[in-house]
């Protein structure tokens, strides 16, 4: 028999319940029903994650109401309110990360580009530069520039100075072979 995550879901759930029940008040075990909740992530359906941290909720304040006594009344309200929080927190955060990766899929999948002007169609069937597809899908921002082999193609009476004045632009291979041909005097490659 395999071990689901229901499974370890609810095994943990119980574990951590009944510790919490059999440890005195003060003891902070609820905190560990975080696992269940990150356990509850990967799960489908968004009412079943919401029921695995309200349910968590409950047990911590039950475990509060039917455990015995052990320390003042107000450090073991402080436990729980520490350990409802940091259920909640954590909920909250792995199902915005559980987002933010559906979010990043989509952005690798298939992407429909135009084979000549490389505009990319978006799902709703319109065409954009790859430039604005990308800025209103993802947190990216361009900065545009222009490589030496463009610079000598469209600019090639500023590619001199251009190159001369900033070197560290132009150290990749094909732009010194570009750069040695401009300075031996044999122009446009």
């Amino acid at each position: 028999m395999a071990i689901t995550p229901l499974i370890l879901i609810a095994g943990s759930t119980a574990i951590i319940f009944a510790v919490d029940f059999l440890l005195p008040t003060g003891v902070a075990v609820p905190i560990l029903y975080v696992i269940p909740i990150l356990l509850a992530v990967h799960c489908r359906q968004q009412w079943f994650r919401v029921s695995i941290a309200v349910g968590c909720t409950v047990l911590t304040l039950l475990g509060y109401a039917l455990s015995q006594p052990g320390v003042p009344a107000w450090i073991a309200l402080s436990n729980r309110a520490l350990a409802v929080t940091a259920i909640w927190t954590t909920a909250v955060l792995a199902w915005r990360h559980l987002k933010a990766t559906e979010h990043i899929s989509v952005l690798q999948d298939l992407l429909p580009m135009c084979a000549s002007c490389k505009k990319i169609r978006d799902d709703k069937g319109y065409w954009s530069q790859v430039e604005h597809y990308i800025e209103a899908n993802t947190k990216t921002i361009f900065s545009h520039g222009i490589c030496p082999e463009c610079m000598l193609k469209w600019y090639p009476e500023f590619y001199p100075q251009v190159v001369e004045q900033y070197p560290d632009l132009f150290k990749n291979a094909s732009s010194e072979i570009v750069d040695e041909r401009l300075r031996h005097g044999k122009g446009h490659p």
